[in-house]
């Protein structure tokens, strides 16, 4: 199965296409320019460079959270319309499983993947996952957890940890390194991993355009302001 992913949850963008479970393209920004700039182009490009167009495409794959608000909602309403358009199927992740998903086979052995994101005020989005000869188990679900209840947890495993994701290097920061920070170019959320996933997954349920919505898992610094608006 042909499967175009894309992933826009923080201030990096990329696309990546997959064919039953082999990655054969992708593109990858991280620079200033907004997701509504980028997004589409390299769509475009990871479809030219594989000698394809959307009409081969068999499902879509999207990091639907947690992460960036508005991020999220562009990475959401693209894949929606791609697939809307084309009738076909969309396979919808967690942006922490995605990073696990990215990084498999980096382990040779068995370790842990630490998903991290900054969700401000000393809070991380997090979930924990094994990797074991290839195979992923997650440990926890996505959750906001403080910096130290995490440190103390991940000390308890007694294993390997890789800190993953945007926030990894902020969280290794308060941790006073005791942790291992994947490498940078593996370290920020993309793509590939889930591209890879949904093209080989047999098992994977798909979601129609219009049946999922955003991960959130708290409200925007909007919204809660309004709130605390209403109560003053």
């Amino acid at each position: 199965m042909k499967i175009l992913a894309i992933d826009c949850s923080a201030k990096s963008v990329s696309a990546a296409i997959a064919f039953d479970g082999k990655l054969v393209a992708e593109g990858f920004l991280n620079i200033k320019l907004t997701h509504s700039e980028t997004l589409m182009p390299i769509i475009e490009q990871v479809l030219n460079n594989a000698r394809l167009t959307l009409n081969d495409i068999d499902g879509f794959a999207v990091t639907a959270g947690p992460g960036s608000f508005t991020g999220i909602r562009i990475g959401i309403s693209a894949i929606k319309g791609l697939a809307f358009s084309k009738q076909k199927p969309v396979y919808p992740f967690s942006t922490l499983e995605a990073m696990a998903l990215a990084f498999n086979g980096g382990f040779t052995a068995k370790g842990i993947i630490c998903g991290l994101m900054d969700a401000r005020r000393n809070q991380f989005y997090n979930a924990i996952f094994k990797i074991e000869n290839g195979v992923i188990t997650r440990f926890t679900e996505d959750r906001t957890i403080e910096a130290e209840s995490l440190k103390e947890e991940l000390k308890a495993y007694n294993v390997p940890v890789i800190l993953m994701g945007d926030g990894a290097e902020l969280f290794n920061n308060l941790t006073n390194g005791i942790f291992t920070l994947a490498p940078e170019t593996m370290r920020v959320q993309r793509a590939s991993g889930i591209a890879v996933k949904a093209s080989s997954d047999e098992n994977l349920a798909p979601a129609s355009p219009e049946s999922f919505g955003a991960i959130y898992l708290r409200k925007s610094q909007a919204e809660r302001e309004r709130e605390e608006k209403l109560k003053s």
